[in-house]
């Protein structure tokens, strides 16, 4: 109480290390804290948030995963993110020769198109709902790529598929 008092009334000043906390708190980039119109030299900018589409496994584990009221976000640093950008967890072994494990984090955004040799998105049609799966695109197939034999191929032009988004960004968490 005394801190905050003093700084209101001028007589101390705030802390590098202060006015990042209270940046990340309330959600907003550290120099609006400071009151500087350009990002100050040897300041870090709080993480982005980005929301999960879906509520991610075991996410206390992860420090890179908040929630916030009700919601789950991936905090990234990620500058140029835009507001259309989501968080998936990679919840199978289907993409573990490309790299992609389970657990693993990926980035992408809403209304980019979705090129022949990305890995993209997917939502796969299944009597009354929709499995989200990762796959690379080589038109008009959706390929696993995995040792698990299980994993078939999907064809955008006869099963009941919708390709959402590119995989912008692969996120590993320790």
């Amino acid at each position: 109480k005394a801190v905050i008092t003093n700084l209101f009334q001028g007589r101390r000043r705030l802390k590098a290390d202060e006015a990042m906390l209270i940046a990340r708190h309330i959600g907003v980039p550290v120099t609006q804290i400071l009151g500087v119109q350009e990002p100050a030299v040897g300041f870090m900018e709080p993480p982005v948030l980005i929301p999960f589409q879906h509520e991610p496994r075991n996410w206390k584990r992860h420090g890179n995963v908040v929630k916030k009221e009700g919601k789950f976000f991936l905090e990234a640093s990620e500058p140029d993110c835009s507001p259309k950008a989501y968080a998936l967890q990679v919840q199978d072994g289907s993409m573990n020769l490309s790299g992609m494990i389970e657990g693993d984090f990926v980035i992408s955004e809403l209304d980019r198109p979705c090129k022949p040799g990305q890995f993209v998105v997917v939502q796969h049609y299944q009597g009354r709902g929709a499995k989200t799966l990762i796959r690379k695109y080589e038109p008009p197939f959706l390929l696993p790529h995995s040792t698990d034999a299980s994993f078939k191929p999907l064809n955008a032009e006869k099963d009941e598929v919708r390709l959402v988004s590119p995989v912008l960004k692969l996120l590993r968490s320790y």
